[in-house]
């Protein structure tokens, strides 16, 4: 008699809505669209201090070295909300900017993360989330970003982590690792056991700072990991190392997204979709054989190539990306109109790819009243750019339910170092 599958916590999926790809998008409601609101998309000393060789905020000339202001970033993410989308602010590091993220956007998320065929939104969901590099966590001052964050509503650490396990669970060299500029894995060690430590100070009363804190905030942080898989790490063996080895570290949830070749620099990464559909029928075996003490994750940029195998709901891994999710990254302002009644300007673009940031689709407009108050935020689409990309997907010029490796791989991208 078979074995019985393993009770382990639902595998965790981006949920980006469920829409039919052939309903027009101007029949959508701002209720059915997502933004990721990019406010700071500069790396290095003040966010993320880090130079990853495949980061698309270095390699894609449309998004590189873009900011806003983030209070106005705030307001923008308000206007944005009222109007009823969904908003997710987005910075390169959120303990960049001395913790300036973490105080005006608390409890805000990166994207949704839904589970089983309800739908249900994942443990994530329940508290924000602070993305990281891990860097930030080793300065002096890491205690105090943990705090800013618990403070202000965050409940999750989610960290990048690079590094390929041998069979003893230990960490190759780093400087046998294939993407350069990361964040090295030893490192990202180091930050677990720091977050291991502050819970447990937390735990024991032992802060002071605590009885200022409202009680239902003072939960434990949950430590997310994030790790790109590649032709360096796709194996079922790497999985079962990755999971082994992150039993030991403690963790919350182990979330896997696949390497996108941003840049040009590693062309021999990139999954084919052959690998990519072994690789979730490993996903899918490690999940119902190995018993987990964390939650399983898996970004919707591995596609629809073989996502059939996860039970997912049916549209997972057919990216809504430029019919119900939007990227929106910042512009130097031009304005469009002037007059008595005040100032019109585009302040930045909407891009249709969240990953590849193209094609640009829309303005993101400000209106700011002749008689000083508050401006107001718009968006405006371009509509014939987004019925040809829908038609793309449609009538089989895009195979894949992420188009963005078929963007990234055609003439119509500009690819290349933006530094």
């Amino acid at each position: 008699m078979p074995n019985a599958p393993c009770r382990n916590q639902p595998i965790a999926y981006d949920d980006h809505g469920n829409i039919p790809l052939d309903v027009p998008f101007r029949k959508l409601r701002p209720q059915d669209i997502s933004l990721y609101l990019q406010l700071d998309t500069t790396v290095g000393r003040k966010t993320c201090r880090q130079a990853c060789a495949h980061c698309f905020y270095i390699n894609q000339p449309a998004a590189a070295n873009r900011s806003i202001d983030l209070a106005e970033g705030r307001d923008i993410m308000d206007g944005l909300a009222a109007q009823g989308y969904r908003v997710f602010p987005m910075i390169s590091d959120s303990f960049g900017r001395d913790g300036t993220f973490l105080r005006l956007f608390g409890d805000s998320h990166n994207r949704d993360f839904h589970q089983e065929a309800s739908r249900r939104a994942t443990k994530t969901m329940q508290r924000g989330d602070m993305w990281t590099s891990g860097a930030p966590l080793l300065d002096d001052q890491w205690q105090e970003y943990l705090w800013t964050g618990i403070e202000n509503g965050f409940g999750n650490v989610t960290i990048t982590f690079h590094g390929v396990l041998d069979h003893d669970l230990e960490l190759l060299p780093p400087e046998d690792y294939p993407i350069k500029g990361v964040f090295a894995g030893r490192d990202c060690e180091r930050v677990i056991a720091r977050i291991h430590a502050f819970n447990d100070a937390l735990q024991d009363g032992a802060a002071c700072r605590a009885e200022r804190i409202p009680a239902h905030l003072l939960a434990p942080l949950d430590i997310n990991i994030g790790v790109t898989v590649g032709k360096h790490n796709h194996s079922r063996e790497h999985l079962l190392r990755y999971t082994a080895y992150f039993a030991r570290l403690g963790i919350s949830v182990l979330r896997f997204n696949a390497f996108h070749d941003h840049g040009g620099r590693l062309p021999q990464l990139p999954l084919t979709a052959a690998e990519r559909a072994q690789w979730y029928r490993d996903l899918k075996w490690v999940h119902e054989n190995v018993p987990l003490d964390f939650q399983l994750g898996v970004d919707e940029d591995f596609g629809s190539s073989g996502v059939d195998a996860m039970g997912f709901p049916p549209h997972v891994g057919w990216c809504r990306a430029g019919q119900q999710l939007f990227a929106i990254v910042p512009d130097p302002p031009t304005t469009v109109a002037s007059g008595d009644s005040g100032r019109t300007e585009h302040i930045g673009s909407i891009a249709a790819c969240v990953d590849a940031f193209h094609p640009i689709v829309g303005k993101l407009i400000r209106h700011t009243p002749a008689a000083g108050g508050r401006p107001g935020y718009t968006l405006e689409f371009f509509h014939d750019v987004i019925e040809k990309l829908q038609r793309k997907r449609l009538d089989g010029s895009y195979r894949d339910g992420c188009f963005a490796p078929e963007m990234l791989s055609s003439k119509a991208v500009f690819i290349t170092s933006a530094r």
